[in-house]
């Protein structure tokens, strides 16, 4: 299942890292929390949000268009309401990315006027 707060957590962790990226290693041994964690890294990227840096999956950066979507949701001018959009949307059927670009509309209404 998808959870879209996951989704924006990962987002969020890579953007406090200082070159963008999250080091997310696939083992044997992987509890459930770290598969959903990978899967839904899987998921940003392909939406577009993330990238792998290589062929073996384990380290993931945010892409421009990711950040984007993070400004969105967590601007403040915006409130919880860019946020709450999205996953409102995403929960209701809207795809990934139909919600994250009416977040991104939100937020721009809220910041532009």
């Amino acid at each position: 299942m998808r959870d879209p707060e996951l989704m924006v957590g990962l987002l969020e962790e890579m953007s406090k890292d200082a070159m963008g990226r999250l080091s997310i290693p696939m083992t044997l041994g992987m509890g459930e929390k770290e598969q959903q964690r990978h899967h839904h890294v899987e998921l940003l990227v392909d939406a577009g949000h993330a990238d792998w840096l290589s062929d073996k999956q384990h380290i993931a950066r945010i892409t421009n268009a990711g950040y984007d979507f993070l400004n969105a949701a967590t601007n403040p001018k915006s409130g919880e309401s860019a946020k709450t959009r999205f996953v409102d949307l995403f929960n209701s059927g809207v795809s990934y990315a139909r919600a994250a670009q009416a977040a991104v509309e939100l937020a721009a209404k809220a910041t532009i006027g």
